[in-house]
């Protein structure tokens, strides 16, 4: 049987730096330095604004 996996358990890597992450915007805030203010933001505006920087990945 083929279990779902849920939006919390995936793990991500980052197309910039080539790090494997579980959290986009905690990785984009830390590693990359960008303030919170202007990632919560740009994702209200749009939701999926980084998933072209990052793949999913097993």
């Amino acid at each position: 049987m083929l279990e779902k996996t849920s939006k919390l358990d995936m793990k991500y890597l980052c197309r910039t730096c080539n790090t494997k992450c579980d959290n986009i915007p905690e990785h984009i805030i830390k590693v990359h330095k960008f303030s919170k203010s202007l990632v919560e933001s740009q994702l209200k505006a749009k939701k999926d604004c980084y998933d072209s920087s990052f793949e999913i990945i097993e």
